[in-house]
């Protein structure tokens, strides 16, 4: 699929990740626009319901040429949401997407669900939650880690069958359920890491503070 890279921030997000990804459109949901400039990012585009964006941050990034999309704050859809359906809108190849770590609970099982909206597809998803780094998997994911590092691996939305090479306890077509913990806490035994999702969707999970940067 080609089409642009694009980079979604979220209130939040750490900003060290934010600086260091090159892409092609910068979309700020709500208040991740005060992460963005934090981290010397040119914005192109702010969404949401504006409750959490400073009027000066909103006004840095109008008087740049970027775009301001306000919504109300009754709504159904989360400003997550909304910076997502603005980058598929654009014809996203990938989008890297920046959430904070902690804050509310419903808020972040509710924004990981949102990653891995059929919405989204066949556009690539990863995203870094803090320093903790996830990729969305309909299909193939191949990528080098370091050799002991721990990734998880997740089914969302029902259950998924899974292979994978490069990993301590491999699995060969067998199937993780989204109610069962069997993909949590394995390790990384020969890089590169390949992960085949031959049905249904996971989240594959590389927690942070191990040698977090972005790729």
């Amino acid at each position: 699929m080609t089409g642009p890279h694009v980079q979604v921030i979220a209130s939040g997000a750490a900003t060290r990740p934010v600086a260091d990804i090159v892409a092609d459109l910068v979309v700020c949901a709500d208040g991740g626009v005060a992460v963005a400039l934090a981290s010397g990012r040119t914005v192109d585009l702010v969404v949401g319901d504006l409750d959490s964006a400073e009027p000066s941050d909103l006004a840095t990034v109008e008087a740049a040429g970027g775009t301001i999309v306000g919504h109300p704050v009754d709504k159904d859809e989360s400003d997550l949401e909304l910076a997502l359906a603005v980058a598929a809108g654009r014809g996203a190849a990938r989008i890297t997407v920046h959430l904070g770590e902690g804050g509310r609970l419903d808020h972040q099982l509710a924004n990981l669900m949102v990653l891995a909206s059929s919405r989204w597809s066949p556009t690539a998803i990863d995203a870094w939650v803090g320093h903790d780094r996830v990729w969305v998997v309909r299909d193939e994911l191949e990528t080098v880690l370091p050799v002991g590092e721990l990734v998880g691996i997740q089914a969302v939305g029902g259950s998924a069958r899974v292979t994978t090479e490069g990993l301590a306890y491999p699995l060969h077509d067998e199937r993780l359920a989204p109610t069962e913990a069997r993909g949590i806490a394995n390790r990384v035994l020969a890089s590169p890491v390949r992960i085949e999702v031959r049905s249904g969707v996971v989240l594959v999970i590389r927690p942070g503070g191990q040698s977090a940067h972005a790729t």
